[in-house]
């Protein structure tokens, strides 16, 4: 609450705090951003800097204070909004020159995380989305838009696929109803009535016009509708009233695009990492060749949203293709695209009318490539044939009104700022060459005055020099002050001289200043003029930013092709994926060769479903994602790594690979996972791909075991999708002989003296090894504990187990598994000092029952370490 009584600049200050009580107020006053009382300490606190006060004029009271610059706002601006803030910006809205009284101020802005425009404050090669969340009984309407580029999509999707579009966009913040629990994004909770149709209704003839519903082709769409409404709602509140550069709402549908869910998009790697949450080492950093900014956000796009269609992919594989082969074409494009520059996000600061004189320059440079970019498309020798580039190549058509615009009206190299004049070129405006004329003619009478003055007085260290408290004066030396003219008008004394002025400089004075004065202002008028007229452009300007982004993709898309010796995917109508020599794309540019390729085949028959076993970090995971990656490449239209691949389409890719501990939720790893695992057998068609990898280890073996066995039936006997599922229960390998549709693959292991050597090789037929106590020596673990491991393991080994589902088989298992294992030295496996079997031990007792097929390498280390601790126990005691 404000105090009582307030000074008439605090009473300014309160009823801005007002209009936006949550929200941090920055208060311009003169050369700095100032805070008050609660959020002062909240300023001063997130951004380190000192918390003083300021004494209250009637009773004395003192209320916090906390200040930055002004030119340093983008600085502090970011730093707030990534605390967590909403900062609403309190501006001078007239001249303090001007003014009468107190200054004039408004709320300018309010910037929250979703509406950012200032390039210091964004990743330039990652949108920044907005988006609403409206739930109806059964669809939920989104609605997503980027204000830093303009783009503005809608979409209805079913319940359960709410948060695979925010996983596609990874919106900055949401607008919503309801809570969510969604990592990374700024929630903001509003009323349901500022959903309501009828807002919704209002904010989108506002700004698309009364004809809205057939122009946007909304109708029937209700909740696409309420939820673009309540965006444009928002940006308004938010003082974005100046909206003309964003696009006509893009309707998509999920049909159009392959889903990828939140933990696909994680497992995978697409566009960041699991690490540190960077592009190091993504899919999208591995394609990534763009040579704008533009491009790399289309590209991002493009892997987030794989098309289904495959005359779409087709028409953008026919564009990589040409470019790849045609070297000419390829590198000329290249070259020329290197200079330009984001126009996308410059046309937004211009529509509101944040550019500066300095960016209406680079716009100008980059439209002024078009014509050559056009020609390239179009040259004789090397002319695109391709449908896609001769697409763009027509909507590449030069904007020459806007670059002569420029041209006549904007400096060649003018300053970033306006207020620093030198903006507007000579001979666009009368006024403006004539008061630059006087201000030269000033400047020369003032140095012309200064040389009569010398010859004159005869003092020859005489000089005229300006400051900003006393204007134009004549500076006098303390040994010629006996030559100064009575004409001398004494203003200030120095230490070493004194300082005069005559009526004749104040006159002049007058006049220079007045001239300067009026010059700045004008200059600011004309390039605002010039600014809103670029404005008025903004569709033909959006139009040419959105073919050079899909040119700069394809070309980046063929150089990636180039570089990593990829080919043209093929699609089939049969539902097989049938890969040769098949790489992961980032292992494979990672270890320069040194990568083992493998063949995939699935399809909706007899290789509908993979059992893959094998040792950890044999390369399990690796061959899984890989097929993955290869497809959701194929349909985003890029070449593979492969020698040959026919691919059918896939509508959804599903993952659970590795475990991820969802904590904040308040669950355990085997929730997470059995929560995943029925995401996926809920939402798969016979048309997805499922990969899963050792699912069903977080719980007890039997418990694990029996899970793993029913998801795979359901899989081929209910969804009937393509699958892969890697495990150590090597039990599910009896499904083959049981299920038409299943096969066992399994990585190739080199034996050798006891060591093992990973080939990498997938190849047909189970294993019955996990070479576990190899990997926890390879770890690093203890050679006591390995090697004690050995003898355990030995001992287990004698004991044959019954396997669920193997019908009473349980004595010679392990003939039928076709394992490819090279032994080069002592095959019959025996060692010194085996351990001999005490029936009463407690601690052999237990081992003799473990199952260790069902245990996984880590499982097993802990029993050891478990069995380590009771043996030294007993010792000691």
């Amino acid at each position: 609450m404000p105090p009582v009584k307030l000074s008439p600049l605090m009473e300014q200050y309160y009823q801005n705090k007002k209009l936006y009580p949550d929200a941090l107020l920055l208060f311009r006053v003169g050369d700095f951003y100032e805070t008050f009382a609660d959020d002062a300490v909240i300023v001063a606190r997130d951004l380190n800097i000192t918390l003083t006060s300021r004494q209250k004029d009637d009773q004395g009271e003192k209320i916090p204070l906390a200040g930055v610059p002004y030119h340093s706002l983008d600085a502090y601006l970011a730093r707030l909004i990534r605390a967590g803030h909403k900062v609403a910006i309190c501006d001078q809205v007239e001249d303090p020159k001007l003014a009468r009284g107190l200054v004039k101020r408004a709320i300018t802005r309010v910037v929250t995380p979703g509406t950012i425009i200032e390039p210091s404050m964004l990743d330039e090669s990652s949108n920044n989305f907005l988006a609403a969340i409206v739930k109806g009984d059964e669809n939920v309407g989104l609605a997503f838009v980027d204000v830093s580029t303009g783009e503005f999509l809608t979409t209805e999707v079913p319940h359960n696929r709410l948060y695979s579009e925010l996983a596609r966009f990874r919106p900055a913040e949401c607008l919503s109803a309801f809570s969510l629990h969604w990592e990374g994004t700024s929630l903001q909770i509003l009323e349901e009535p500022c959903f309501s149709a009828e807002r919704a209704e209002a904010a989108l003839a506002d700004r698309y016009g009364p004809d809205w519903k057939e122009r946007l082709r909304l109708e029937g769409r209700g909740l696409s509708q309420r939820a673009c409404g309540a965006v444009l709602s928002y940006l308004n509140a938010s003082r974005f009233d100046l909206l003309g550069h964003l696009k006509d709402v893009q309707i998509y549908s999920g049909s159009d695009y392959m889903v990828l869910d939140e933990v696909t998009v994680r497992n995978l790697e697409i566009t960041r990492n699991i690490r540190d949450r960077s592009r190091r080492g993504t899919l999208l950093e591995f394609l990534d060749q763009t040579r704008t900014a533009m491009g790399a956000r289309t590209l991002a796009r493009w892997l987030q949203m794989p098309l289904q269609s495959e005359q779409a992919i087709a028409r953008r594989l026919d564009g990589v293709e040409e470019l790849a082969s045609k070297s000419l074409l390829h590198r000329s494009l290249a070259e020329e695209l290197k200079g330009t520059s984001d126009l996308e996000r410059l046309l937004s600061r211009i529509s509101c009318k944040s550019a500066s004189p300095k960016e209406l320059s680079v716009l100008k440079s980059t439209l002024e490539m078009l014509p050559r970019l056009q020609e390239i498309l179009m040259d004789d020798q090397s002319s695109a044939q391709s449908s896609y580039l001769q697409d763009l190549s027509s909507r590449l058509s030069p904007l020459d009104d806007i670059v002569s615009l420029i041209e006549r009206s904007i400096m060649e190299d003018p300053p970033v700022h306006v207020r620093d004049g030198g903006v507007i070129r000579e001979g666009y405006d009368p006024e403006i060459d004539q008061l630059r004329e006087l201000l030269r003619d000033g400047r020369g009478w003032i140095s012309r005055l200064e040389g009569s003055e010398k010859e004159r007085t005869g003092i020859k260290s005489l000089k005229i020099a300006f400051n900003n408290v006393f204007g134009y004066y004549i500076e006098v030396s303390r040994a010629n002050l006996h030559l100064v003219p009575q004409n001398y008008i004494r203003k200030q004394t120095l230490a070493n001289g004194e300082r005069f002025v005559t009526p004749e400089l104040k006159d002049m004075e007058s006049r220079v200043l007045s001239a300067q004065e009026r010059s700045v202002s004008l200059e600011q008028e004309l390039f605002y003029k010039v600014r809103d007229l670029v404005a008025r452009k903004a569709g033909a300007i959006q139009e040419r930013a959105t073919a050079l982004a899909e040119l700069d993709v394809l070309i980046s898309l063929a150089t990636s092709a180039k570089e990593n010796n990829m080919i043209r995917p093929e699609f089939n109508q049969e539902g097989r994926i049938s890969i040769r020599s098949s790489r992961h794309p980032v292992l494979d540019k990672a270890m320069r060769g040194a990568f083992v390729p493998n063949d995939v085949l699935l399809d909706t028959d007899r290789n509908r479903l993979i059992i893959l076993t094998g040792p950890n970090m044999a390369g399990k995971s690796t061959f899984m994602r890989q097929i993955a990656l290869t497809a959701i490449m194929a349909q985003t239209g890029s070449f593979v790594p492969a020698a040959y691949a026919s691919l059918s389409l896939v509508d959804q890719v599903f993952t659970r690979v590795g475990a991820y501990d969802d904590l904040s939720a308040g669950q355990s790893t085997f929730m997470v996972e059995m929560t995943e695992i029925a995401h996926i057998l809920t939402s798969a068609t016979r048309k997805s791909l499922v990969l899963l990898d050792e699912v069903g280890r977080g719980t007890s073996t039997f418990d694990g075991l029996s899970l793993a066995w029913a998801i795979s039936e359901y899989l081929h006997e209910s969804i009937k999708c393509k699958s892969v599922f890697a495990t150590h229960y090597h039990q599910l390998t009896d499904l083959e002989s049981i299920l038409s549709g299943v096969r066992n693959y399994s990585i190739a292991v080199k034996e050798d003296k006891g060591t093992i050597t990973f080939l990498r090789t997938v190849v047909p037929g189970a294993t019955d090894k996990s070479y576990g106590v190899h990997v926890a020596r390879l770890a690093g673990v203890p050679r006591t504990v390995t090697k004690r491991a050995d003898q355990i393991l030995r001992e287990i080994e004698k004991e044959a187990l019954m396997q669920p589902g193997s019908g009473g088989r349980s004595q010679r298992r392990s003939s039928r598994y076709t394992q490819l294992i090279f032994f080069d030295g002592n095959e019959d496996g025996n060692t010194a000092g085996e351990v001999e079997r005490d029936k009463k031990d407690p601690i052999l007792e237990e081992i003799e029952s473990l199952d260790l097929d069902m245990m996984t390498p880590r499982e097993a280390l802990d029993r050891l370490a478990q069995y380590q601790r009771m043996q030294r126990e007993r010792e000691e005691g």
